[in-house]
């Protein structure tokens, strides 16, 4: 019997992609009209190499740094300073500028899927429901809090506060203890094989891959004891189960 729903929320409550797409391109086009030797193109695809590069290197971003600096600091401003550099602009006050500007933007474009918040509303009262987000705490709350669902969950796991980072099994072993359920008795619902499925399941957790754009799962990845193209059918399945 399932009593504790866990949630991912960027990419699986709200389109992170698209108001992170949005957000570098406005934040291109603020950069190249204070910098006559850049361009819009050059830029993007240097901020897009250095994402990458991030993202190959996430375990480098470990809980610990995120409590202790901001993401906007840790992360976007010397994403976009690096790759400013790599566009021949070396100019520190500039990137703060571009990374405050693509975070404003972000924020301000977020939104939740469509089916996010019936999910949420429809699981109230039923059973135990959580969020687990990577990224800093301030960042985190602030974005819990534009979107208007913090109210929907009775435990929140930011991995800047629990010590671990998302795609550790121990951030998800955390979460059940918070949850006071046994590891089988929590399900985690998440967007991504490798930072959701794979770590949530060491930890034991029944895992429901979200699967917007019909991808097909990673032969090298632990793959999900369920699969659903969005999460209208998640409270029926998983609250099915025995």
């Amino acid at each position: 019997m399932i009593k504790a729903i866990l949630f991912d929320l960027g990419d699986t409550l709200c389109d992170y992609q698209a108001a992170a797409q949005a957000a570098i391109d406005n934040a291109c086009q603020y950069a190249v009209s204070h910098a006559e030797a850049l361009t819009e193109t050059g830029l993007r695809e240097a901020y897009l190499r250095e994402l990458r590069h991030a993202a190959d290197g996430a375990k480098r971003w470990t809980a610990s740094r995120f409590a202790s600096t901001s993401g906007l600091e840790e992360r976007d401003y010397r994403l976009w300073e690096r790759a400013l550099e790599k566009c021949g602009v070396a100019n520190p006050i500039l990137a703060h500028a571009v990374a405050l500007h693509y975070q404003l933007w972000r924020m301000r474009t977020l939104k939740l899927f469509p089916d996010a918040l019936p999910t949420l509303q429809s699981l109230q009262g039923r059973v135990r429901v959580g969020v687990i987000a990577e990224g800093s705490p301030g960042i985190v709350n602030e974005e819990l809090a534009l979107l208007d669902i913090r109210g929907l969950f009775s435990l929140t796991i930011i991995e800047g506060e629990a010590g671990y980072a998302k795609g550790d099994p121990q951030l998800f072993a955390h979460a059940v203890r918070e949850a006071g359920c046994e590891p089988a008795q929590a399900a985690h619902v998440g967007d991504s094989l490798e930072s959701d499925v794979a770590p949530a399941h060491d930890a034991g957790v029944v895992t429901v891959w979200v699967n917007r754009a019909g991808d097909l799962p990673s032969p090298e990845v632990q793959g999900p004891d369920h699969v659903v193209a969005d999460l209208r059918p998640v409270p029926d399945l998983l609250l099915g189960l025995p």
